[in-house]
């Protein structure tokens, strides 16, 4: 599983000790910590959300710091927007990804594959590929399943074929793709099936329509092509 530390560490500040100190004493898995304004307090990144922390793991709180002398910004979201980027860009090449023939945006979906919800999911993905989204699919376990269980279903000829994904998701290394990337929901604490990652690091949950989803594309970075339309 990726672990980052997003900053170098003031001298006598040890992120690496940190993070198993709040591992030990809370039982979540910690995958980044960074500096915040506020000297001494940290943001760590777990499995369970973003918390913050003193520099030795005594303290910890929960909750959304805001910037009072900048229109109360929301700097804890703006932490997870940045966490969600920094862990996407770490996917590299190896990927499981509809991609559109004529690229306007790209998408990440967070998904079960076999469950009733996931279904006019699975179906919104054609649509936007046909609407120049590329959308990058990464796998949640679900409720009742272990990893390995998570991998086989994904890897499933006939479930791909079922879904209408046989001709759009690789066959070669499904396995290996799966295995690299399943932790990432776990990374950025995602829970709900679906979940989308937009472009900024914003999450959006559950069903969206295609119109919906485009909509707030549009609205991050214009497409190439600012006269094209969904149906045209």
């Amino acid at each position: 599983m990726m672990v980052l530390c997003a900053f170098v560490a003031n001298a006598g500040m040890d992120p690496q000790q940190l993070k198993q100190t709040i591992a030990q004493r809370l039982g979540m898995e910690v995958f980044l910590v960074d500096e915040t304004p506020l000297p001494g307090l940290f943001l760590l990144g777990t499995a369970q959300g973003l918390i913050y922390s003193d520099a030795r793991g005594d303290y910890v709180l929960q909750g959304s710091m805001l910037d009072l002398g900048h229109d109360m910004k929301n700097l804890t979201m703006l932490s997870q927007q940045r966490q969600r980027r920094l862990a996407l860009a770490q996917i590299g090449e190896q990927r499981m990804q509809l991609r559109a023939p004529h690229e306007r945006h790209r998408l990440t979906l967070f998904t079960e594959l076999d469950c009733r919800r996931c279904r006019p999911v699975l179906e919104v993905l054609l649509q936007l590929q046909a609407w120049g989204v590329s959308v990058q699919l990464l796998p949640l376990v679900g409720p009742f399943e272990d990893q390995v269980e998570t991998r086989a279903r994904w890897c499933d000829p006939a479930l791909q074929n079922a879904l209408g994904l046989s001709d759009r998701l690789p066959v070669a290394g499904c396995n290996e793709i799966l295995a690299h990337h399943i932790g990432l929901s776990q990374w950025l604490g995602i829970k709900a099936s679906p979940s989308w990652v937009l472009p900024n690091g914003d999450l959006v949950r559950g069903y969206r329509s295609p119109e919906q989803l485009l909509t707030l594309l549009d609205q991050i970075d214009v497409p190439a092509n600012s006269s094209s339309s969904p149906g045209g």
